[in-house]
């Protein structure tokens, strides 16, 4: 089907409408924005959405991104118990102190560094 050249431009106008929305994460708490969806990223070559168990038995559904903002780290780094290993890993929103996921990095390895953060915890919004 040829598009007339008003109807292509009508085109090309909707999709630069929709590349310039943007998909947010904040801290389900306190609304303080935490991340952009466009960090989402995969680690040694899994989805970045993952479940795992802690050793308390507690399930986390957790997505992995490049970038964060608006955490504070409060912890020592800890091997143990890690689910990546070689990355240490505690986060929490800097304004509200809501424990939203973990960090990990390893100037070793690639990535040398990500965030895992608590899917629950996070509410996702477009801007």
């Amino acid at each position: 089907m040829f598009l007339g050249f008003t109807e292509t431009q009508k085109l090309q106008k909707a999709q630069k409408a929709l590349q310039k929305k943007r998909r947010f994460l904040f801290c389900k708490t306190c609304g303080k924005r935490i991340s952009d969806m466009r960090y989402l990223t995969s680690v040694d070559g899994g989805s970045p959405n993952r479940v795992f168990r802690n050793p308390n038995g507690d399930l986390y559904e957790i997505i992995t991104l490049s970038d964060c903002e608006g955490l504070q780290d409060t912890s020592h780094p800890i091997l143990e118990e890690t689910w990546f290993p070689g990355y240490p890993w505690v986060l929490h929103c800097s304004s509200c102190l809501t424990h939203l996921g973990w960090r990990w990095e390893n100037p070793g390895r690639i990535p040398s560094l990500f965030y895992g953060l608590i899917r629950e915890r996070l509410v996702e919004k477009e801007s």
